[in-house]
């Protein structure tokens, strides 16, 4: 079972809108930004034959062509589900763009014009557009008799026969996501006991050193000379219902950190590594933490990148922007590394190497004084344009609200 890409955004259509806007709110005056702004209203309001014909305008003008304005183009054309012009669009914008973070926009947007024009290719949604009223209501039934359900990798124990295999199969398939693409190819050749209990009591009677505020927790204990590996879980929250957050966030959640943990051994994992990767193994991003770290980190907020890399559990400060910023700068370093570049710097980290300088000889840069403060601004503006094009979805799905 293939896992769900992890978009930030929902759509790429938006995404693309946001991008745009990001570019004509701050480029310089150069004659377009009305031409830009009118185009961008009507994409915005769904007017894509109107707004492809505005930008296009802009496009062609022989004595100043506003190349940006492929961008909207290309979300006028997916938006109407003409994903090969769309890809081709964007191709044009890419052709001329020199804007790392617009250049990733645009790529992602390639990448779901391909998926809309192959959608036998696309991934599964994350379980919880996948499972239907009816099946979360089965899902959260009780029955008598404990259940097992055994994987190669999973030995489920739960009171329901069919989440007993529903566990087992997430559990295989983020498993696979984790080890894969999230770890870079890192192996898990070890088994994991998971116990699914009824409701909080249950879980917090049942889970050793649970936290009193969690659903859902990993463990490793030794004795005899062999490890027990442990996630316990909760199957219905506190309205009796099918807590389906135990399959798009807790479950992968808790499984990464134990696959980090296994992978660190007795060697110190940084919180923020911990923390932001196993958000990063969440069956999709959580928009609300997106919009955090871009506003903590462009206001007072912030936690600085020299103090969110060595921070510890029980320091002080805001422990949501911390969690925020974990995941926010997890995101940016996963996907602007190679796998080869992601795995060396995790055994340098392993190995008590600063994670500053394990950055610098994973992509085999030369020791720079400055490196820091060069990754924070990058990382930074990819935060901060992060939450000003959700804002901007948020505020067009608002609008889309209201005239229903």
């Amino acid at each position: 079972m293939a896992r769900s890409k992890r978009y930030i955004l929902a759509g790429f259509g938006l995404l693309a809108i946001g991008a745009c806007a990001a570019i004509a709110v701050t480029s310089g005056s150069d004659g377009s930004p009305a031409g830009i702004q009118e185009a961008l209203e009507n994409l915005s309001a769904g007017r894509y034959d109107l707004a492809e014909q505005q930008a296009m305008v802009l496009v062609n003008n022989p004595a100043d062509p506003v190349h940006r304005a492929w961008m909207i183009v290309g979300a006028a054309r997916q938006g109407q589900g003409q994903y090969a012009s769309a890809a081709r669009a964007y191709r044009m914008f890419l052709a001329a763009c020199t804007s790392g973070e617009l250049r990733e926009y645009a790529l992602s947007a390639i990448s779901a014009c391909q998926a809309g024009a192959n959608p036998q290719s696309a991934e599964p949604a994350a379980p919880s557009k996948r499972l239907s009223g009816a099946q979360q209501r089965e899902l959260a039934a009780v029955e008598e008799e404990l259940v097992t359900e055994s994987t190669s990798h999973f030995v489920v124990r739960a009171r329901n026969a069919k989440l007993a295999k529903l566990v087992a199969a997430e559990a295989e398939a983020s498993l696979e996501h984790i080890c894969r693409v999230i770890l870079a190819g890192q192996e898990y050749p070890h088994g994991v006991d998971i116990y699914v209990w009824t409701d909080r009591r249950d879980y917090l009677a049942h889970a050793s050193d649970a936290p009193e505020w969690s659903g859902g927790s990993f463990s490793m204990t030794a004795r005899d000379g062999a490890v027990t590996r442990r996630i316990d879980l909760t199957q219905r929250d506190e309205r009796g219902r099918f807590a389906i957050i135990m399959f798009d966030r807790v479950l992968p959640h808790e499984l990464c950190h134990l696959v980090i943990k296994e992978y660190f051994g007795d060697a110190a994992c940084p919180l923020f590594l911990s923390e932001g990767l196993a958000m990063l193994a969440e069956a999709e991003a959580d928009n609300e933490r997106v919009i955090l770290a871009g506003t903590a980190l462009a206001g007072k907020g912030k936690v600085p990148l020299d103090d969110l890399v060595v921070r510890q559990r029980n320091d002080a400060g805001d422990p949501a922007v911390f969690y925020a910023e974990s995941f926010s700068f997890a995101e940016f370093l996963r996907h602007r590394m190679t796998e080869r570049q992601f795995r060396e710097f995790l055994e340098h980290v392993k190995s008590g190497c600063p994670v500053s300088d394990s950055l610098q000889r994973a992509m085999y840069l030369p020791p720079d004084e400055g490196f820091t403060a060069k990754l924070s601004g990058a990382w930074e503006d990819h935060a901060i344009l992060q939450a000003q094009i959700l804002r901007i979805v948020r505020e067009q799905d608002l609008r889309t609200a209201r005239r229903e």
